[in-house]
């Protein structure tokens, strides 16, 4: 035996948050988590005690666990984020307790809850359930931290029972009253008040600041480096290896541990996954059919099992000839050779299998076989921990040694720099708090415009820009997801060029939705008109102007549209979607290029943007059909993304924006609109997304005519109320996607909170408000504003009171109230005085200026 618990606490690597208290994966003590996060503490809004999980909670805080109810249900009332905690007054026997975190409730039901999330290191736990041993009264806490939950659930598995003082959550994003945020929205319309709200709580959770998401592994000057069970934490150094072996010490000390080879940083981002697990398993509730004791499995992909389109191989398990212990040091070496993998422990093989024997159904992999390139990395299943030291790695063929690292290094640049699992350097915002915890590049431009909204974060969103530009290639390009746990002077070339199988060597950014390098530059240009951030602008221009040229290059010669090798948005190839797009981002990056003086630019931005227009309108214009086309070898299709941005880059004048209105009720599938044409209206499974939806809402609002104020006030009912009308599946905060049924479209794996479905939030303030920024260089900031409350009144609204955050010491408000007789709307607007703006409604055009307060009155 190596060390026992107790000693491994006392030498600084604990497995105890108390002595004594806990054999699970507790951190350091909670009042000191609280201290250094600055933030209260977050506790459940009911407790419900019974057999299985269960929705009938009542408003307490102790609580028991015993054989007449093993099973507490908390429920938080919305989604929150942070390190669980579990004060225990009491014990009765040997208590294991298994714990499980979900966004919907249904998912307390199922054997991983809504999770894993091996996609990526994400600094938050990769899986959604956990299991502790308890022995004495105190406080546990876990180490790992939840990026996103509404309910958990505590089972009792082992002992007579267990009392709890309380239970709660040490939050990791900042605390924010959503009734009372800097930007606001109100209504007599409860309904629309609510959907402003989804978007600004998501935003609120996925938006994280600086070290906030904290350093997921532990590392010793002896013992080398603890790593609980997690996707595995990557090495950069080894993203352009190949046919190498692998040696390391490994000490289980729950479990088993996990390492992955030939494991590629960029996409696809999946390997070969083995994991070695131990004799005997501590926690009575170990999936021991899954992680089958004393062997090895190995698998390929993203994980040991299948994520809804994150799909992996369980390929093989092999028995290892001894009995491996818990609490024992092995020497593993990994042997790769281009057709081999073979795997050792000390002097024993436990196997050499051929790849091409193995099968993975992975289009990115020529002929089929698994690839034997890419870095290595280190983790485990749910549950497992233990030690890595002593890591070499060389050249198989001719013993060249490649990487050396004795894994204890506990500096700010040592282990957990390298391998991407260290405390964000930086304040950024995520795609979401439970899932895709990466800084999504496309999609921030709707998380930019819900903060100038609602939470006012500027300083988030400007460091999530300027953390992109960190990744910036030489080309010009932006990374579409990197990752938080890693820095760009060490990752950035392993994430653009360490892709695998097909991608291996070529620049992924070039490659894979390559749309949103057009995305990121409106989320630059929407931050910009919002904050009036004009010396951030100055500072990052060349690098700005080093993206648009890549894109303006990209613009065919032959036919004039824009030609990527992949997007999101819709065909790539001359697609309307992304050359529309491409028109508005020239248009607003002028403007940009406008306020910092750059004048020159500002006109050759306007020219190609108007060069491209009309190639859209000559070559993609269909007059019999009144649409745009998808793409040149799509004539007969269109798409919501199509008629979105086409009709708010201004590419569609005002006959062909009716046009394209009229053409949706062919895209209309309950209960929003389908992607395109292309989609099925029998099939079943197809999604709804909020995301292009947002799009489409905006592009609806814009036109200002009361057929669109209806249309648009019955998609805001019919899609995003579905994520409010179920209690069980609402978290108070935007979703990812929408069934047909209104149900999470990915399931229980569904982000459910995820400002790229939280569009309402920032189009309700601008439309239904009708609080904006002028036109052009003038706005920037909200110097200049307009309030056009036409939309809000034909949706019905008869009282409204909203208002933003200037950039010009102080707020932007505006109220209006249609008065009984529906004859006239009474307005008061609050602005600072070094602003000027106009009220627009009708034929009224009344200029405001000179004041900080104005009131009166408009006939209808």
């Amino acid at each position: 035996m190596f060390l026992s618990r107790s000693a491994i606490a006392l030498i600084g690597i604990p497995l105890l948050l108390q002595a004594g208290v806990g054999h699970g994966y507790p951190g350091p003590g909670i009042d000191s988590r609280s201290e250094e996060l600055g933030q209260s503490l977050l506790y459940p809004v009911s407790v419900a005690l019974s057999t299985q999980p269960s929705t009938a909670g009542h408003s307490i805080t102790r609580f028991q666990l015993n054989a007449s109810f093993p099973v507490a249900t908390l429920d938080y009332g919305y989604e929150v984020a942070g390190f669980p905690f579990f004060d225990v007054k009491s014990v009765s026997g040997t208590v294991q307790i298994e714990v499980k975190y979900a966004e919907e409730f249904a998912a307390l039901n199922s054997n991983f809850s809504d999770g894993p999330f091996p996609y990526a290191v994400s600094l938050a736990n990769t899986y959604r359930v956990e299991t502790y041993e308890i022995d004495c009264a105190g406080t546990t806490q876990a180490f790992l931290l939840q990026g996103g939950q509404r309910w958990q659930s505590i089972r009792l598995l082992t002992g007579d029972s267990i009392a709890f003082s309380s239970a709660g959550i040490v939050p990791t994003t900042p605390v924010m009253d959503i009734e009372d945020l800097p930007g606001s929205f109100t209504s007599d319309d409860d309904d629309l008040n609510d959907i402003w709200k989804l978007g600004a709580r998501a935003a609120s959770v996925a938006c994280v600041e600086e070290e906030s998401q904290t350093t997921m592994w532990e590392v010793d000057a002896t013992n080398g480096t603890f790593v609980r069970g997690m996707r595995a934490g990557i090495t950069t150094k080894g993203a352009f290896f190949s046919d190498y072996t692998l040696e390391f010490d490994a000490y289980i000390e729950t479990g088993g541990i996990g390492w992955v080879v030939a494991f590629p940083l960029a996409s696809p981002v999946e390997g070969i996954q083995l994991n070695l697990v131990a004799n005997k398993q501590s926690f009575v509730n170990t999936n021991t059919t899954l992680t089958v004791p004393n062997s090895i499995l190995f698998g390929y992909g993203y994980s040991l099992v299948n994520v809804t389109t994150l799909t992996s191989y369980y390929l093989d398990t092999f028995t290892v000839p001894f009995t491996v212990q818990e609490r024992t040091w092995y020497r593993v070496k990994t042997i790769l050779d281009g057709e081999h993998l073979a795997v050792s422990i000390g002097v024993v093989q436990v196997f050499n299998l051929t790849l091409a024997d193995y099968y993975i159904g992975s289009s990115y992999i020529t002929n089929g076989k698994i690839p034997s390139s890419g870095s290595f990395g280190f983790g485990g299943w749910q549950d497992q921990a233990g030690y890595f030291k002593n890591v070499t790695v060389y050249d198989t063929a001719n013993g060249t040694e490649l990487y050396s690292n004795p894994m204890t290094d506990s500096s700010s640049t040592g282990v957990t720099l390298e391998y991407g699992v260290q405390a964000n350097s930086a304040s950024v915002c995520l795609d979401g708090p439970k899932r895709d915890r990466l800084v999504w590049l496309g999609d921030f431009l709707h998380t930019s415009r819900i903060i100038a909204a609602s939470t006012s974060r500027f300083d988030i969103a400007k460091s999530t820009l300027e953390y992109v530009l960190s990744y910036q290639t030489s080309t010009g390009l932006l990374p579409y997801d990197p990752p938080i746990g890693y820095v760009a002077d060490l990752a950035s070339e392993a994430f653009e060029l360490g892709g695998g199988g097909l991608l291996e060597g070529s620049d992924v950014y070039t490659i894979l939705l390559a749309d949103y390098q057009i995305l990121g530059l409106l989320s630059f240009a929407s931050y910009i008109r919002t904050s009036n951030d004009l010396d951030f602008a100055s500072e990052s221009w060349t690098q700005w102007q080093l993206l648009v040229e890549w894109l303006i290059d990209s613009i065919s010669s032959a036919t004039r549209l824009l030609d990527l090798y992949g997007a999101f948005l819709g065909p790539s190839t001359g697609g309307s979607a992304v050359s529309c797009a491409l028109v508005q981002a020239l248009n607003e990056m002028a403007d940009v290029a406008t306020a910092i003086g750059d004048n020159s630019t500002a006109s050759s931005y306007r020219a190609t943007a108007s060069t491209l227009a009309s190639a859209i309108n000559s070559q993609l214009w269909n007059e019999n059909l009144g649409v745009y086309s998808l793409s040149p070898s799509d004539p007969d299709d269109y798409s919501v993304n199509s008629i979105a941005f086409c009709i708010t880059s201004g590419t569609a004048n005002a006959t062909q924006a009716a046009q394209l209105i009229s053409a949706l009720p062919t895209l209309r599938l309950s209960p929003g609109y389908k992607d395109s044409t292309l989609v099925s209206s029998t099939d079943t499974t197809a999604m709804i997304s909020p995301n292009t939806n947002g799009f489409l809402l905006e592009a609806l609002l814009s036109q200002q005519t009361a057929s669109a104020a209806t249309t648009s006030k019955a998609l805001l009912q019919s899609l995003w109320m579905a994520m409010l009308a179920n209690d069980n599946t609402t978290t108070g905060a935007s979703w990812e996607y929408v069934s047909q049924t209104g149900d999470p479209g990915y399931g229980p794996y569904t982000s459910l909170s995820h400002p790229w479905g939280g569009a309402p939030t920032y189009l309700l303030t601008e439309w239904a408000a009708g609080i904006q920024t002028a036109d052009g260089v003038d706005g920037f900031g909200y110097r200049n504003w307009v309030i056009r409350p036409y939309m809000g009144i034909e949706m019905g609204l008869k009282n409204v009171t909203a208002k933003v955050v200037t950039a010009f010491d102080g707020t932007l408000e505006v109220s209006w109230l249609v008065n009984d007789a529906a004859t006239s709307v009474d307005v008061t607007v609050k602005a600072p005085v070094m602003t000027s703006g106009r009220l627009e409604l009708g034929a009224t055009n009344k200029i405001l200026a000179g004041s900080e307060e104005y009131r009166f009155s408009v006939a209808l």
